[in-house]
Parts: C-alpha cells; sequence; structure tokens
C-alpha cells in the first residue's frame, strides 16, 4: 500500500513545475493487480457522505475530479531501468490518450519515485508500514459464473473494492475526455457516470472500515466483513449477513480466512 506524498507536473519546461501536495492518494499493489485512488483537494470541498442522488449538481460536479482505477500490473525490466505499465481494467475516468507507464526508482526499500514515460509528471510514493506480509485479489462472479468485473485486493492490513459503473461511455466519444467533459455533454445521466466505485478502507477481525471512497457514502462505514478461500479457485466473501461467491485471483496468506 503506498501513499502518494508529492505530484509534480509540468517537467519538462525548463520552468519550475507545479506541485501537489493536498490530493488524497492510495495505491496498492499485489504481485499482478493493483487498485488506484486519487481524491482532489477540490473533491473535497461541500463532500456529504450521502447517497449518489441526495447531492446538489455542484457536489456531484466535484466528484467527476476523482480518479481511481484497477487492474493489471506489467513490469517491464529495460538496461535504462524498470517502467511500471498499469493496464486498466475499471477506470472511473473515460480512457486516457496515452497509456499509464512509469519509470520507477527505488531510493529505499519504502519509497519510490515514478517518473512519467508520456507525460511529463514526477510522483513520491512511501509503503504504508503495516501493508505488507500478505495479499489477495478475488474477482465478483455471477450465479452463472462471469466475471462481473468487480475486484477486491488486500495488502497486510487494508482492503479496496472496486466495481465498474454498468452505464458504457457515450456513442462516438474519443479517448482524452475528462469526467467533467462528459458530465457537461450529458448532465442527465450524472447519477450512471459517477457511479462506479473504488473504495479503500482499513481491516481489523470481522470489520472493514472505509476511510475514502469515489461514492461519499461509503466513506466512515464500518461492515462486518470476512473472506474464507474454498479452494484454489473460490472464496467466500461474507459481509453482514450475505455470502457470495468470488474467484481467487491471488491468495498469498498463512491463512484461507481473513477478518475472521
Amino acid at each position: 500500500m503506498w501513499r502518494r506524498t508529492l505530484l509534480q507536473t509540468d517537467t519538462d519546461t525548463g520552468q519550475p513545475p507545479l506541485e501537489d501536495h493536498s490530493s488524497w492518494v492510495r495505491w496498492m499493489q499485489t504481485s499482478l493487480w493493483h487498485a488506484d485512488l486519487r481524491v482532489p483537494h477540490s473533491a473535497m470541498q461541500g463532500r456529504e457522505a450521502r447517497p449518489l442522488c441526495e447531492l446538489s449538481a455542484v457536489q456531484r460536479a466535484a466528484l467527476a475530479a476523482q480518479e481511481g482505477f484497477a487492474g493489471i500490473t506489467q513490469v517491464d525490466n529495460l538496461p535504462e531501468g524498470q517502467i511500471c505499465n498499469w493496464l486498466r481494467r475499471t477506470d472511473y475516468q473515460p480512457p486516457a490518450l496515452q497509456p499509464d507507464a512509469g519509470w520507477l526508482v527505488f531510493d529505499r526499500p519504502d519509497r519510490i519515485i515514478e517518473i512519467g514515460v508520456h507525460a511529463s509528471y514526477n510522483e513520491i510514493w512511501e509503503r504504508l508500514p503495516d501493508s505488507i506480509g500478505r495479499f489477495v485479489t478475488l474477482a465478483e462472479l455471477t450465479d452463472d459464473g462471469q466475471d462481473t468485473g468487480a475486484r477486491i485486493l488486500v495488502a497486510g492490513s487494508y482492503m479496496m473494492k472496486v466495481h465498474p459503473r454498468i452505464a458504457r461511455w457515450p456513442r462516438g466519444m474519443n479517448p482524452g475526455y475528462t469526467l467533467t467533459d462528459v458530465l457537461l455533454h450529458s448532465p442527465d445521466q450524472a447519477l450512471d457516470w459517477l457511479a462506479c466505485e473504488v473504495s479503500f478502507g482499513r481491516l481489523s477481525p470481522g470489520q472493514w472500515a472505509i476511510e475514502r471512497s469515489t461514492l461519499p457514502e461509503r466513506e466512515g462505514q464500518v461492515w462486518d466483513w470476512a473472506m474464507q478461500r474454498v479452494d484454489a479457485h473460490r472464496a467466500l466473501v461474507q459481509q453482514g449477513a450475505s455470502s457470495t461467491t468470488w474467484q481467487v485471483l491471488e491468495w498469498c496468506c498463512d491463512s484461507d480466512h481473513i477478518g475472521a
């Protein structure tokens, strides 16, 4: 589990770069999968832990500045260094013009400097100390065994849950638009465009406490939560009184139970 402490943009202009210290950013990385949540200071203005349908148009517009995504991570070891490619399966924002890739430099074991490959930026990431020791990735399945696109990722004491939006992007939309652009184009579908969940929180015995989410109503909630691996391919996820079957994509843990 990594926390971003600094973002520098416009690093190749010859002028001092723009810096962002205020955004809330977390990146979870297992051996293969990742999940990422970024909430800028502007998205915290007027924020209320209420359902999307109860938020004002101004509050919904502020949420469109958030970022969140999940997918496969590919690392290329080149003579010049190590490039990390984040191949997104779910994205809160519309498709970007450029791939998400960065040169990674470990200046110490718990700190990474990321240098943009396709864009001019630098990021500094620091690892949360209680995020090592185990990692898990699960994929939600329908009753007939189809992948819904939802993911659960665990790293140490932290968990992230990702659920893609159902609505498809407007027909003919080219890459490079932002979610703000989409809301301005189709404000009557704001609830559809914003209904993509990326939630982050801490696991404790029997509970998951949600700290931050693209869905503000989740923030501050504490859910009864447990996961049990049934076999090499399946796990049961217990949320409150309900239990659902998920596919095991990764399970690197000394126990077949998490949260119980």
